[in-house]
């Protein structure tokens, strides 16, 4: 009888010890489920952003009613103006100002939570080695977020339990720590050449939550009120969390074997000898040292483009609501469909944006690729976001109002193609780290640009209620001219990987640790297959060291 093949035992070990099926139709089986299990996270975050973003029209629009209904007069996205009444009403418009306001507390209170929070999960995943938590922990606290407006619905509780709900949300690390856990599996489940592609399909998912969210709370709301959508948020919460913690395989790369050794070698020094803080943030601060390293420079400048945009971007998404909702055409026509209020023509009209957004991320990136290069696709995003905010803003009529869906077809194109430009530079065992600092940022930007944006909104509501869109396109030149610089030290500077200072050197190869040893052998094992360091493996069930 031959001896086993040991590269038969390394497979093994990948795919959780389970013994190899003899029957070649189980061996189908077995192969299918391996298959889809690395799409399990998309899975998840599909679900996860359907919950998330029906939130977010979902909380404003049930503020809005309740402040107008303290204010005594009727909720304009109800339809429950009388034909006489007038959008100008004093009274309306100290209850929208309100609103904005309290609007902007509830961003502020998830924000400031989210931007810790994100920061050391990320820090911890890489410790540990278990970037798991990026997207179950974040899909928790979506959870309790969507448990609390319920109760609240159920007790007629003040809204100001409201803000607990959102600091639920931020403590969990929000929708930030989800995109950097998905960011982060995406990149390292395939090989370099398939990367941006991964990131696009995501975006793609995630503009088609987006949409589907967005046209169920149009009408929805408008038809049963505001508890059973919060109940659906909840449910798709619910499975976003199953699916993160039960069915998605946690990963494990050639930095494991590394972190087991140190931690043998800890274990027979003396315990002041380590410092877990110290540890585990440590790898952040060599991130800082970027003068005179052009492959930090590349990573911060393409951080920099991300955050930049995104403040735009994510400014934008929550006025966008509220300054829909305050505009007098919308109202003008009444059908059989949207009603005669304006929420369910504000759904439609965001779902279908971010739809043809979504379908153009997914299928026009592969394709451009292959004519022009990732700045000018980046520099296309910008252009269509420029100018279908330029439309929004001078536009007063709802049939020309849609000509802004096609204006804004490329607008996601840069967040995938970003966050692979930063993947490229990044060791792989370390990319938890830094895709956790690069959303940290954009924990930063969700808790400032809601925050700069409103108050802009909210102050130019008397005099030009578009004016805050006239600044968010002026806001744009700042990506750009930072693109052009990542462009220009791109040129300048090496395409590969440089090794940090303190790094320690890592072959590119794939790291495998078998699980048992084999017997009577003194040779070290075979090596694996040459791989980039970037394609991690998964394996069944969580490592067992902490």
């Amino acid at each position: 009888m031959s001896e086993p093949d040991p590269k038969d035992a390394m497979l093994g070990t990948f795919l959780g010890s389970r013994p190899k099926p003899k029957n070649g139709l189980v061996a189908k089986v077995y192969k299918f489920i391996d298959a889809i299990q690395t799409y399990f996270v998309e899975i998840a975050l599909f679900f996860f952003f359907l919950s998330r973003h029906m939130s977010l029209p979902l909380f404003q629009e049930y503020v809005e009613s309740e402040i107008y209904s303290q204010h005594g007069v009727p909720f304009p996205g109800f339809g429950l103006e009388k034909p006489n009444s007038s959008l100008s009403d004093p009274a309306r418009n100290e209850a929208h100002h309100e609103s904005i306001l309290v609007v902007l507390g509830l961003q502020i209170a998830e924000g400031l939570p989210a931007i810790v929070a994100v920061i050391i999960l990320g820090a911890v995943s890489d410790k540990t080695g278990r970037h798991k938590i990026l997207l179950w922990l974040p899909a928790l606290g979506s959870c309790l977020h969507s448990l609390i407006y319920i109760f609240i619905l159920y007790t007629q509780w003040n809204i100001d339990g409201l803000f607990l709900a959102a600091a639920f949300r931020g403590l969990s690390g929000s929708m930030t720590a989800f995109l950097a856990g998905a960011s982060f599996y995406a990149i390292n489940s395939v090989k370099p050449d398939q990367r941006l592609n991964r990131l696009a399909v995501q975006e793609l998912l995630n503009g088609a939550a987006y949409a589907v969210g967005n046209v169920m709370v149009g009408f929805w709301v408008k038809d049963v009120g505001f508890l059973k959508p919060f109940w659906f948020t909840l449910i798709c919460s619910l499975i976003a969390f199953l699916i993160s913690f039960f069915l998605v395989l946690e990963t494990k790369n050639s930095n494991n074997s590394s972190q087991q050794q140190n931690r043998q070698s800890d274990r027979a020094q003396p315990q002041e000898a380590t410092n877990f803080i110290f540890d585990t943030f440590g790898p952040m601060v060599k991130y800082l040292k970027c003068f005179g390293n052009s492959t930090l420079a590349k990573i911060w400048l393409a951080i920099l483009v991300f955050q930049t945009y995104a403040f735009v971007h994510i400014g934008q998404i929550n006025t966008l609501v509220l300054y829909l909702s305050h505009q007098k055409y919308l109202f003008a026509e009444d059908n059989t469909i949207t009603g005669a209020g304006p929420w369910a023509k504000i759904g439609l009209f965001l779902a279908v944006i971010m739809a043809v957004a979504a379908i153009a991320t997914g299928v026009c990136i592969p394709i451009f690729q292959k004519f022009t290069s990732d700045t000018n696709i980046m520099i296309l995003g910008f252009v269509s976001k420029a100018l279908g905010t330029l439309w929004i803003a001078v536009v007063r009529n709802d049939t020309l109002l849609y000509f802004a869906i096609l204006l804004l077809a490329f607008e996601l194109f840069p967040f995938p193609i970003l966050r692979a430009k930063v993947a490229k530079n990044v060791n792989a065992a370390e990319q938890g780290t830094v895709f956790a600092m690069m959303h940290c940022g954009e924990s930063i930007t969700y808790f400032l640009a809601p925050f700069a944006f409103s108050a802009i909104y909210a102050s130019s509501l008397y005099f030009y209620s578009s004016f805050v869109f006239m600044v968010s396109i002026l806001l744009l030149i700042v990506p750009v001219l930072l693109l052009i610089a990542l462009r220009w030290v791109e040129r300048k500077s090496p395409a590969e990987y440089q090794q940090m200072d303190d790094t320690v050197s890592v072959d590119h190869t794939l790291a495998v640790v078998p699980s048992i040893n084999q017997p009577g052998s003194e040779e070290p094992e075979p090596p694996a297959p040459a791989e980039p360091i970037s394609f991690i493996q998964l394996v069944r069930g969580n490592s067992t060291d902490v």
